[in-house]
């Protein structure tokens, strides 16, 4: 999926791409010192909002990173306390470090998770695959739907 990610999705991303807002309805990034804040999304507020390519690029790296603190026994990252860098180069730095982490770990090591029992490390492993998956098939529906409306 990585290879997926890089050949296809990442390269073609830039500023204005990343912020085109598909509808008036969104999750967002808003520029802030230290870095870009990302809209959370009211689950009681229907219809929910759609995302930019830009919140959906602050969430990879907001989970990763997350994910990647708590494998290593760190505290969770809340979504508040996650700027976005601005670009893909952070999803790249999150992907190095995720790549370290499982180069070294024991996949059977239990991890205090997202879940309310402990995972083991490849149980996380495959869940981190599935997300970068549907994340990147959410960036490419934002695509595609810019690029209809420019043609």
């Amino acid at each position: 999926m990585w290879r997926f990610a890089e050949e296809f999705v990442l390269g073609e991303i830039d500023e204005g791409l990343a912020l085109w807002k598909p509808s008036v309805n969104v999750c967002t990034v808003h520029p802030r010192e230290g870095g870009w804040v990302a809209d959370w999304p009211d689950g009681d507020n229907l219809p929910l909002p759609e995302a930019t390519i830009a919140w959906l690029l602050w969430h990879i790296e907001w989970w990763w990173s997350d994910t990647v603190s708590r494998v290593k026994s760190g505290p969770p990252i809340a979504p508040a306390d996650h700027r976005w860098t601005g670009g893909t180069t952070g999803i790249a730095a999150a992907k190095q470090q995720w790549d370290e982490l499982l180069a070294t770990a024991d996949l059977d090591t239990p991890v205090d998770w997202l879940m309310p029992d402990p995972q083991p490390l490849w149980f996380i492993a495959s869940w981190v695959n599935i997300e970068l998956t549907k994340n990147l098939t959410e960036i490419n529906q934002v695509k595609m739907r810019r690029a209809n409306l420019d043609s």
